[in-house]
Parts: C-alpha cells; sequence; structure tokens
C-alpha cells in the first residue's frame, strides 16, 4: 500500500466570469520512505501539489489517501518546511522548536521538552545557538531551525516547498548535505515530497522525480543511485549526466510549447 495516494486530483479557482485550472486530474503515489521531488517550471502546479498533500488546500475533485485512507484537512502526521523560514521572531532558537513539540505532546513536562528541542537543535548542526533569535542566526542557519522545529514534530510525511531557495550557495550546499546525513539514519527516515527548481538537487536527493506540466504529472524519473550519497561521487558519473539531460529536455520541451521553435536554447 502506498503511503501517499492522489487520485484524479483537480483543483479549480471561481471568480464571477473565470474558471482558473491549478492541477489537472493529478494523479501519483509515494511508497513508505520514499524520497520524491516534484520538478517543472513556475506556475506548473507544484506548490499547488504541496498544498494538496498537507491538507491547507481542498480539491475540487478526486482524492488524496494516505495509509489508504481518504484524508482532508491537516493531520498530526505531516509537517511542512517552507521556503521562506515562518520562525517566530520573538521565540529563540529552543521556543521556536518547543512550540511544535507544544502542540503535539501534552503528556511531556517543560525539561522533557526543553531537552527535546535541544536535541533536534543538536541534529542540526545549532548546538550552542539554543538561545539565540532569528535576527541573530544567518538565513541557512534559521531554516535549519524550521527544519529542527518539524522534525521534532515527529510526523511520518515531511513536505518540504523549495526550503533550501531562499539561501545562498554555500547555505543551499549545507542544507543538502544535512538532509542526506538525516536520511540515512533509519530512526530520521521519513516519507518526503519535496518540491524543487534544481535539477541537481533533485537528483542528488531523490529517489524518483515527478515532472510537471500543465497541472499534471508528464514524466516520472527514478533515481536508482544507492544510498548513503556523496554529491561529488554522483556528480562524477554518466548516470549523472544522462539523468540531467533528460530532465533538462523536459524543460526545453516546455519552453518550446511556450516560446514556439526549434532555435529555442536554454
Amino acid at each position: 500500500m502506498s503511503k501517499i495516494q492522489l487520485n484524479n486530483v483537480s483543483l479549480d479557482y471561481i471568480d464571477d466570469t473565470n474558471v482558473f485550472h491549478a492541477l489537472d486530474n493529478l494523479n501519483f503515489s509515494v511508497k513508505e520512505g520514499e524520497f520524491v521531488s516534484i520538478i517543472g517550471a513556475s506556475g506548473c502546479g507544484k506548490s499547488t501539489t504541496l498544498g494538496i498533500l498537507s491538507g491547507l488546500r481542498n480539491p475540487t475533485s478526486g482524492n488524496l489517501l494516505i495509509d489508504g485512507k481518504k484524508s482532508i484537512g491537516t493531520g498530526k502526521n505531516r509537517g511542512v518546511v517552507f521556503q521562506h523560514y515562518s520562525l517566530f521572531p520573538w521565540m529563540t532558537s529552543k521556543k521556536n522548536v518547543s512550540f511544535g513539540i507544544k502542540q503535539l505532546r501534552d503528556d511531556l513536562c517543560q525539561r522533557e521538552i526543553d531537552e527535546m528541542a535541544n536535541g533536534y537543535l543538536k541534529k542540526v548542526g545549532l548546538e550552542g545557538f539554543e538561545n539565540k533569535y532569528p535576527y541573530q542566526l544567518s538565513g541557512g542557519m534559521q531554516q535549519r531551525v524550521a527544519i529542527a522545529r518539524t522534525l521534532a514534530m515527529q510526523p511520518e510525511i515531511l513536505l518540504m516547498d523549495e526550503p533550501f531557495g531562499a539561501v545562498d550557495a554555500k547555505n543551499k550546499i549545507i542544507l543538502q548535505d544535512l538532509l542526506l546525513e538525516l536520511l540515512q539514519k533509519d530512526e530520521d527516515r521519513k516519507t518526503i515530497v519535496f518540491v524543487t527548481h534544481d535539477v541537481d538537487e533533485a537528483i542528488l536527493l531523490s529517489d524518483r522525480v515527478l515532472f510537471m506540466n500543465n497541472k499534471k504529472i508528464v514524466e516520472e524519473i527514478l533515481i536508482d543511485f544507492e544510498r548513503p550519497r556523496q554529491r561529488t561521487k554522483i556528480f562524477n558519473t554518466a548516470e549523472y549526466s544522462e539523468l540531467r539531460q533528460k530532465i533538462m529536455g523536459l524543460f526545453y520541451q516546455v519552453v518550446k510549447e511556450n516560446i514556439g521553435g526549434d532555435e529555442v536554447v536554454i
């Protein structure tokens, strides 16, 4: 049984005179413990799909199934990491992480919550920064706090909407490697759906890449590199070059459709 299943999901926005189709008959599944990236050009419906998966948006038609059961609305089994860090600026790193824990674990005392928060901050490399406020942290460090907060809520499913898109190139590499490291540990292994524009990021992190165009999945690419993964080993292989060329070719087709002509280059 799939952990996540989208069956014939469509989403329309309707005003007085117009209908905008945000998703069109979307179908795909994700196995338990699988890392799936959704990639595609801007406006293809990637973030809207993640909104459906999180329960923040409801489809106009079709169903979202989790563990084989129809799912409506948000749930404790799903955690979301957004592109922008969404931290409470008046709370320290530890209090931001503790806030998430308190929402779900009313059986814990404050000391246990603090210990748990500190443990997750250590996991993301922020030991010693527990009492820093967001404005005292770099963008990459703030996103690590956001990841720690989501992991501390111990969701079965992790939904990530371009989580490294707002940080600089150096921090992006650090965060990608952090996620790879966390994924190697069985106790932290989640079912992950990851939205990105970055082809290299998708290949590095994923078990499968779903290419989206015209509000639906149009291609599925298997990423068959063994784990644990190291970027230097993967990026220097012929297999990586072939995968990258295939995905970039899909982007090229989208550009041709939108602009027209075989002379278009990217």
